[in-house]
């Protein structure tokens, strides 16, 4: 009898792995069956601790909320009329419209035990075929792309993480490599008159961030013959972070018109 249930349970593990294994359907359906149950349980956890927190701080929150947007309002119709401006001069001289545009995404969980430097997120009409730029608290945090489909964030401190970067006062250009305590700036030119201390900031040219996001500060350098190489101290402190803004820069193209000069 024993023999029976122990080879019935053999059969039945075998014919599970053979269908998740070699039919992508099913395969896909228990990649991310996880995924989709953290994130439910994530939600229906923040919903309910905003709830008891709007009840006990209701009026604390409403006094401090109205002082921020007003704030914020100033600032947006500022930006909004820049943009409108710039975005109106450079359709006018067939020039591509600059639009970049972020997005509140949640992380989930890591992706492997152990390895802090990915997490899965859940990321709103995610495309996979794009890679995005990732914010936390305003500075670089590293970078999202797919794996199996799904968007996985890659932070500063993934080995596969990488963006273009300006280094120094000259704004002189680098390629930044993820590492678990320093960045490492890679590519710099042996002219580059860099010195520790100096500032290093996304370049805008890879479309993965747009120009200007603080990433850190240079720690040490190393000259070769033909470029130098920095060691970046980063400005985001990744600690379990919760919340990220994902950079979509992509560009939309204005169409063509014609203008009578008179």
């Amino acid at each position: 009898m024993i023999k029976n249930k122990l080879l019935f349970v053999l059969v039945l593990g075998t014919i599970l792995y053979l269908s998740i294994n070699f039919t992508p359907l099913l395969r896909e359906h228990v990649l991310t069956l996880p995924l989709k149950i953290k994130s439910s349980i994530v939600h229906t956890k923040e919903r309910i601790g905003r709830e008891i927190n709007t009840f006990f701080h209701q009026k604390e929150k409403i006094a401090a909320l109205e002082k921020s947007l007003e704030k914020c309002s100033e600032q947006a119709q500022l930006s909004t009329a820049f943009a409108a401006k710039l975005n109106h001069f450079m359709e006018e001289n067939s020039l591509q419209i600059y639009d970049p545009r972020l997005f509140l995404v949640q992380a989930l969980s890591y992706v492997k035990l152990g390895d802090f430097s990915k997490l899965w997120l859940d990321f709103p009409d995610f495309n996979s075929s794009r890679i995005y730029g990732l914010l936390y608290k305003g500075y670089a945090a590293g970078i999202v792309d797919a794996e199996d489909t799904h968007p996985v964030a890659r932070l500063l401190s993934n080995e596969k993480m990488i963006f273009s970067v300006k280094i120094g006062k000259e704004g002189d250009l680098g390629v930044a490599f993820g590492g678990k305590e320093f960045l490492s700036v890679k590519y710099i030119p042996s002219y580059a008159d860099i010195k520790v201390g100096d500032e290093v900031i996304t370049s805008g040219n890879d479309n993965i961030f747009y120009e200007g996001i603080k990433v850190g500060e240079v720690v040490a350098i190393e000259s070769y013959n033909l470029y130098q190489t920095a060691a970046v101290k980063p400005y985001a402190l990744l600690h379990d972070p919760e919340y990220f803004h994902a950079v979509d820069t992509a560009i939309k193209v204005p169409k063509e018109h014609n203008t009578t000069v008179r």
